[in-house]
């Protein structure tokens, strides 16, 4: 018996000396982001999301999958994180997560940021806006799916903002489209004589067959390597199916005065993305007061003028015939005094910047 004792503990000891040796002493490296904007054109456009939105918290999900399990656990929980920037260098959850050790364990990350809302699903798979109304303030943005990742990416410039030097990549897309409409008169003095002037004021402005309600329904797969996969949708353009009949917006219901600098009757705001059908149209009446060395001579009001939007060109001279996402569109309308004439300045539609249509009512 003493024999087998002793035979039992010496097996132990060598059991023992072989689990130290095999222990994983590695340092703990903690899960952190690197985040950018996205602009299509070039990767310089490539932009901080604190420079261009604002924004300095973002949701996240995260599905670990250990020693390569098919299916993912919800690492940062069933409601995800939010990933905040610390003001100096780094992204990171409201408390520390560590990257797994096992070499088959890796992590897929689903990002998104929505100001007034959040979407109904949010998987590896799929992300849901359902029968969301568009508000002018509103902002929704989602990131790529960053999939099979196993620890921080370092040094990618992309994503060196805002003091970031190692993180998931993380890359937003803006879900939404932005529109301006601003107005000015021009010429308000005959330049012929300087003793002849104009005040001009718009009476009514509406902007007619807009949609306001929609479903954004994304869908990702997993690419089976470790990259960054962009999300593709329903509706191919727009990312959103228009779920609301066509309505009007009031823009100006009272005698407004307009001088000759562009006034923002319609501050930039965001709105659904959506073709600009014929119908869409801005419907003006407007009032023309005709001095000759300050006293009246001629007064007008409830002059007719109807701009069909879908005609109005951009700088290119192409036609904008849609409101697409990650867009912005300012429409600058000048009203001509002298000939009742409209103009309007080309539109600019390039990403998350100004897109400048100009027009003219002569």
């Amino acid at each position: 018996m003493k024999k087998y004792l002793m035979i039992s503990a010496a097996v132990v000891a060598v059991f023992s000396m072989s689990c130290s040796k095999i222990e994983d002493t590695s340092e703990e490296q903690e899960i952190g982001f690197a985040v950018a904007s996205y602009v299509p054109q070039t990767k310089a456009g490539e932009l901080s999301i604190i420079t261009v939105d604002g924004v300095t918290a973002f949701k996240c999900k995260a599905f670990l999958h250990s020693n390569g399990a098919a299916a993912g656990t919800d690492y940062f929980g069933a409601d995800g994180e939010t990933i905040t920037y610390n003001g100096s260098d780094a992204w990171k959850p409201s408390h520390p997560y560590y990257w797994p050790k096992h070499p088959d364990s890796y992590i897929n990350f689903v990002s998104w940021y929505d100001k007034n809302g959040t979407p109904g699903t949010a998987t590896e798979t799929a992300m849901l806006w359902e029968d969301r109304t568009i508000v002018a303030d509103d902002n929704i943005m989602f990131a790529d799916e960053a999939w099979r990742f196993k620890s921080n990416v370092s040094n990618d410039p992309i994503y060196g903002f805002n003091g970031v030097t190692a993180g998931v990549p993380t890359l937003f897309h803006h879900a939404l489209a932005k529109v301006k409409i601003q107005f000015k008169a021009d010429p308000l003095t005959d330049p012929t004589d300087s003793k002849s002037t104009f005040e001009v004021a718009l009476q009514e402005v509406k902007l007619k067959s807009v949609h306001k309600q929609g479903t954004l329904s994304l869908h990702n797969s997993d690419p089976s390597d470790t990259r960054q996969n962009a999300w593709t949708a329903d509706v191919a353009n727009y990312f959103w199916l228009a779920k609301d009949p066509a309505s009007d917006i009031t823009i100006v219901n009272s005698n407004t005065a307009l001088n000759g600098t562009f006034a923002e009757l319609f501050p930039e705001q965001s709105v659904l993305p959506q073709e600009v059908a014929d119908a869409m149209v801005l419907e003006i009446k407007y009032a023309i007061t005709v001095k000759y060395d300050g006293a009246t001579i001629l007064a007008e009001t409830d002059i007719p003028a109807t701009i069909q939007l879908n005609t109005l060109k951009n700088s290119s001279n192409t036609p904008i015939t849609d409101w697409l996402p990650n867009k912005i569109y300012t429409y600058s309308i000048t009203i001509n005094p002298m000939t009742d004439q409209i103009l309007i300045d080309p539109a600019i539609d390039a990403d998350w910047a100004t897109e400048n249509i100009a027009a003219t009512i002569e």
